[in-house]
């Protein structure tokens, strides 16, 4: 499968941005190199986003029994990994395999896998199989955002071409403070088009709705209109399409300012301007999403990518809302 991420354009500043080493805010304080192993009885399961958090009472490296803090993953993943908002009640025992903090008095972890009643379930996306594939009559249907690395490209933008008033906005940014998760606020795209989870997409002859289930975003493009004269500003901007064949063309302007807009810790402003393109492959069991992102007020040059989403209408769609008491541990480090 092909995925790859390329700027063109003449750049006008090349610069280097030094941001956060995790894509996902503090899994650097985690020991992902080592594994090790905890029997204990769960005290509490909280099945929210942006990440799932499961206490249980065991051990520590005195013999002396505490509550331990393990994170797993996103919802959305954690679901198809064999979780859900079920799987856990207070008082079950559990055997975890898990990433310890690297500060050895922390008593917090990173879920690797979990044994609960002889049923082994993963938190890492190691755990996923690639399901058999099934054919879309449209576009309309359940797509599945694939697990890559290449969602770096946005968490960690350490190559791309930014303007002066770019790397000002990266130079002050804190990730612990500005982070939007910390306020549940959610990606725009086409960031929020290449994380990985599901989407929905329907279909009629005035509107076209596209779904997210983790950042729970409803984006609407407009297919009666043909330009953007008059449109609101807003999170999402405001989308047009027009279809060239059987490819889908959205057009988005009209975004609100937005801290990592962009980017994490590039800013996007009103100068931002997305083109996207959704593409059936000959087979109809995958979507190519294309992506042209402009925003020459922080952009010294346009950000173009491409991946493919397998069509999974066995998937049920399921948003679950960011919780924000949750959001504020997740940033933490």
């Amino acid at each position: 499968m092909k995925r790859r991420l390329e700027r063109s354009g003449a750049a006008v500043a090349l610069l280097l941005l030094a941001l956060p080493a995790a894509a996902h805010h503090s899994r650097a304080i985690y020991d992902q190199e080592r594994i090790v192993t905890m029997a204990g009885v769960v005290t509490r399961y909280e099945w929210t986003n942006p990440h799932i958090y499961l206490y249980i009472e065991a051990p520590n490296d005195a013999g002396d029994a505490v509550e331990w803090e393990l994170e797993g993953n996103v919802t959305t993943i954690m679901r198809r990994l064999g979780w859900s908002r079920e799987t856990l009640v207070p008082g079950d025992p559990v055997t975890v395999h898990v990433n310890p903090a690297r500060d050895a008095g922390r008593t917090m972890a990173l879920i690797h896998s979990m044994e609960k009643a002889g049923v082994t379930l993963f938190a890492s996306s190691a755990g996923l199989e690639a399901p058999p594939p099934l054919r879309a009559d449209s576009l309309a249907g359940i797509w599945e955002i694939p697990v890559t690395p290449w969602i770096r490209q946005f968490s960690e933008p350490t190559s791309w071409s930014v303007t002066a008033a770019g790397a000002e906005g990266v130079a002050a940014y804190d990730d612990r403070t500005m982070n939007p998760q910390i306020q549940c606020t959610p990606r725009t795209a086409p960031w929020l088009m290449i994380f990985t989870g599901v989407q929905q997409i329907e279909l009629s002859d005035s509107t076209i709705s596209i779904r997210t289930e983790y950042d729970t975003v409803e984006r609407t493009v407009h297919m009666d209109v043909a330009s953007h004269d008059g449109a609101a500003v807003t999170h999402q901007g405001h989308s047009i399409g027009r279809w060239e064949g059987d490819v889908l063309v959205v057009d988005t302007t009209h975004f609100a300012d937005h801290r990592s807009g962009n980017a994490r810790g590039i800013r996007s402003g009103s100068q931002k301007h997305l083109v996207e393109r959704f593409e059936l492959s000959a087979d109809r069991t995958s979507l190519t999403y294309r992506f042209e992102l402009e925003d020459p007020e922080y952009l010294a040059a346009p950000v173009t990518g491409e991946l493919r989403a397998a069509y999974r209408p066995d998937l049920d769609f399921v948003q679950i809302a960011c919780d924000p008491e949750t959001a504020g541990r997740f940033a933490e480090d």
